[in-house]
């Protein structure tokens, strides 16, 4: 079963979420981002506004594996109120 952008968004906001709080990142978890984002990152149908968003967690992580520690609250509100629109 292929999932939809809406719960491709809904994982990576969880994934986000998730090592935000624990303030740790498994291999798993960072490939499950690496995934999750290039593949929204090249749907056309992805609004602009939540490409800018995408692009700039893409961007973080690709910079430092790591945990991410800044951002993630408002980028999850970003992405959650693009999905409603």
């Amino acid at each position: 079963m292929t999932l939809s952008n809406s719960h491709k968004l809904q994982l990576l906001c969880d994934l986000l979420q998730n090592q935000s709080t624990e303030q740790y990142m498994t291999d798993g978890e960072a490939h499950q981002i690496d995934r999750l984002l290039q593949s929204l990152t090249r749907d056309p149908n992805v609004d602009p506004s939540m490409l800018q968003t995408l692009q700039q967690i893409q961007e973080q992580h690709q910079l430092d594996n790591r945990p991410f520690t800044n951002d993630v609250s408002d980028w999850v509100t970003s992405l959650s109120l693009d999905q409603t629109t």
